[in-house]
């Protein structure tokens, strides 16, 4: 019996008691919102403008937090991937893992900030002053999708960033 409820418990978070799709056939899934930090390090959704902030190797990161408030278990995968909203050209793929632990939690949100790479970019890429979409999924271990959100940004050099920035994030 423990087993069998240990098994239940196991499931992806699900907001339809009956495991009910969506109307195009996907699956339900649970929101996940991204944000950063304010002046007192508390969380504030993403959007409007971003600072870049300096990597250890040189290059330029945004830092994100992650919220999921229908939770989950075990180990969970954070994919993420950067576009250009204008046009789509791709700036940043990544990902994190973290463990929730063995039971569902009803919320949970990152232990700390993910440095989102964001350049150098590709040539060709300019990102200064340039709304990105940063879209995001929650994978369980079997690679099914948990969670997912999107949030628009602007990226700039900002006090941080200064000459060293304007001249490797303009692609």
């Amino acid at each position: 019996m423990a087993a069998a409820s240990l098994a239940a418990a196991c499931g992806p978070p699900n907001p339809k008691p009956d495991g009910g799709t969506l109307p195009d056939g996907g699956e339900v899934v649970a929101p996940l919102e991204l944000g950063t930090t304010d002046s007192m390090g508390g969380f504030v959704p993403l959007a409007g403008d971003v600072n870049a902030t300096p990597g250890a190797q040189g290059g330029f990161h945004v830092n994100v937090l992650y919220k999921l408030p229908e939770g989950g278990l075990g180990t969970v995968t954070f994919e993420h991937r950067v576009v250009r909203a204008d046009d789509d050209k791709l700036v940043s793929l990544g990902s994190r893992e973290w463990d929730l632990g063995l039971f569902k939690v009803n919320s949970w949100a990152s232990p700390n900030p993910v440095n989102v790479f964001i350049c150098p970019t590709p040539v060709g890429i300019d990102v200064i002053g340039k709304e990105l979409l940063f879209t995001v999924k929650a994978k369980d271990s079997n690679g099914r999708t948990l969670a997912s959100g999107s949030a628009r940004a602007t990226f700039r050099c900002g006090p941080n960033g200064g000459a060293f920035c304007d001249s490797i994030c303009k692609g």
